[in-house]
């Protein structure tokens, strides 16, 4: 039980941190050129939904006995999702269109890297991160429409 609280609440935890720091809070509609407005709550609700899932398919996995390739593997994936997951709303609080594509299209490959390395290990591990895997396409579609529309 311990580490299961140990993944979710690190994850969470640092994860938060790092996306509330950059001004996500005040939600993005100040930006200018958005495709649509998008609801402050859902701005904001979108990474502890993103970290949740991720803290809990970290446990899934660690959890399973996997050789020492494939584990590893699977955490420098994680380690690179969960650092471009939790830096993105820098890029867009800022006001960087094509550095926040840029950045989802960078975290959609790692999701899906992520997913494979998971799948290995986990089918329901698997899932959750193809769930994230989906969210993060549809975040980059966004971001596409506000860089290059």
């Amino acid at each position: 039980m311990s580490l299961f609280w140990l993944c979710l609440i690190g994850t969470v935890g640092v994860g938060l941190t790092l996306s509330y720091c950059s001004g996500i809070l005040r939600g993005i509609n100040y930006l200018g050129g958005l495709p649509f407005a998008l609801p402050a709550w859902f701005v904001i609700a979108i990474p502890p939904m993103l970290f949740v899932i991720m803290g809990v398919a970290l446990f899934m996995t660690v959890r399973m006995h996997a050789n020492g390739m494939l584990r590893a593997w699977t955490w420098v994936f994680w380690l690179a999702l969960l650092g471009m997951t939790a830096t993105l709303p820098y890029a867009i609080c800022y006001n960087n269109p094509v550095g926040a594509y840029v950045m989802s299209t960078i975290a959609s490959a790692l999701a899906i890297g992520t997913a494979i390395l998971m799948y290995r290990q986990s089918i329901a591990a698997g899932v959750m991160i193809t769930v994230v895997f989906v969210w993060l396409a549809l975040i980059m579609l966004y971001l596409g429409f506000w860089a290059f529309a």
